[in-house]
Order: structure tokens, then C-alpha cells, then sequence
């Protein structure tokens, strides 16, 4: 069974399983965090994110269309084919979302295109994953923090600034 197969099959259980692993997530990771603008949260899943943050006006996108039947909105996309403009999002979050990718680097490659070049990506994964995603996320990204959230790595990143010549 697919991952998409997975979420979508357990979407209805889903908060009850994972809302305050979830919660505790987003605390450690977007306390004092700027979170002004347009925000993705990609991956949204069941919309645990915009309840947390009590705001209904960030852009949601998942690959289940289970868990946005539960969220009651969003986009149904693939995470590493984004249907947004360039440079569209002031802020992406994208929580437990890159471990579950097929192709993460491409997911990151597309989190850069719909960022902002002064933007803001928070991300976290499973600390199993962070050989793998790591090297892929620091050729694209500067990290301004690193942080242990359970069993995440939680991670706040900027794009890298193009060197004019």
C-alpha cells in the first residue's frame, strides 16, 4: 500500500492519533517565529496546523484526499509538482511531510521555486531520514536552526542568496 493509500485510509483516526505530537511539534518549532504573509503549509494533512495556529488563511496542500476531507479544504496535489506561481509563499511549513516523498529533492526543488527569496521554510522529519535529506536540503537552503522536536529534526531555513557577479 502507497503512503497516500496509508494517510488516506487513516485520516478519520489520524488527530486523535497524532494532534498533540503534532502540537508539541509546531510549539518547538514556530515559537517567535515570524509567520506574517502567505503561508503553505504543505502537506497539510487534516489541517492540525491551522488549528494550532487558530488561522484559517494559509494555503493547504496534501496528497490524500482523505485527510482534506477531514481539513475541509486544500489543494490535492502532488507535493513534488506544486501547482503554485513562483515565488508565491512568504513562509513554508512542511512538517513529517519530505521523509514521505518518493522523490524528496524534488519536493525541495519545488518548496525553493514557490518560496519568496527572502523566505522562510520550517521543516521537520524523522531523525532516521536525516542522512538521506540533509545534503539534499543544504544545496538548496541555509539553516538558521536546528532543533530536536521527539523523534524530528526540526529545521528553519532560508534559500540561499544567488552571488551576483
Amino acid at each position: 500500500m502507497s503512503k497516500k493509500a496509508d494517510y488516506t485510509k487513516t485520516a478519520l483516526q489520524y488527530n486523535k492519533r497524532y494532534r498533540d505530537t503534532q502540537f508539541e511539534k509546531y510549539r518547538i518549532m514556530l515559537s517567535g517565529l515570524n509567520l506574517s504573509g502567505k503561508i503553505l503549509d504543505h502537506g497539510c494533512g487534516t489541517g492540525l496546523l491551522s488549528e494550532f495556529l487558530k488561522r484559517d488563511d494559509l494555503v493547504g496542500c496534501d496528497s490524500s484526499a482523505g485527510m482534506l476531507k477531514v481539513r475541509g479544504s486544500g489543494d490535492l496535489t502532488n507535493v513534488e509538482k506544486l501547482p503554485y506561481e513562483d515565488n508565491q509563499f512568504d513562509r513554508v511549513l512542511s512538517f513529517s511531510v519530505l521523509m514521505n516523498c518518493k522523490n524528496p529533492e524534488k519536493a525541495i526543488l519545488e518548496i525553493k521555486r514557490v518560496l519568496k527569496p527572502k523566505g522562510t521554510i520550517v521543516c521537520t522529519f524523522l531523525k532516521a531520514f536525516e542522512s538521506k535529506l540533509k545534503p539534499m536540503i543544504a544545496k538548496n537552503f541555509t539553516v538558521k536552526l536546528e532543533t530536536t522536536c521527539g523523534e524530528d529534526t526540526g529545521l528553519i531555513l532560508e534559500p540561499k542568496s544567488v552571488k551576483q557577479y
